[in-house]
């Protein structure tokens, strides 16, 4: 079964501490690397970068400038609600084994797919990285 990385970008790729002036942090990018690499994941969009076209360009462009393979989707826009836009997204494509990596919690586990929260603070740290990449060994 394929996996799949359900993203947020703000608080995630980017931090108090680590803001390039596109929006992200090199940091914070070199881990999402290590993830993706680690794991074979794919990316599925759940940010709100997704909605606006200056925004996902930037994230384009940062994606290919760190190496990393463009995300494979985006969920769909249900008003917010980042639980309910995972799982129409899981309905459409079927099920997979997922990981959400977002800064907030928005009752992912009405999703049954494991959630790793950032800070706004600090990103994602090696830590969290690391915890995503344990999160996908162990399904």
């Amino acid at each position: 079964m394929r996996r799949v990385l359900f993203l947020d970008v703000t608080g995630v790729l980017n931090s108090r501490a680590d803001c390039g002036p596109d929006g992200l942090g090199q940091s914070h990018l070199d881990r999402m690397k290590r993830i993706v690499d680690g794991t074979n994941c794919q990316i599925v969009l759940i940010s709100s970068w997704r909605l606006a076209d200056d925004l996902t360009e930037n994230l384009r462009l940062a994606f290919v400038r760190s190496g990393i393979p463009i995300w494979i989707d985006t969920t769909p826009d249900l008003a917010g609600d980042r639980a309910k836009e995972i799982r129409a997204w899981l309905r459409k494509n079927g099920p997979c084994f997922g990981v959400v990596l977002d800064d907030d919690c928005d009752g992912f586990e009405a999703t049954g797919l494991r959630s790793v929260q950032t800070t706004v603070d600090h990103g994602l740290t090696e830590e969290l990285a690391s915890e995503v990449v344990a999160a996908f060994e162990k399904q």
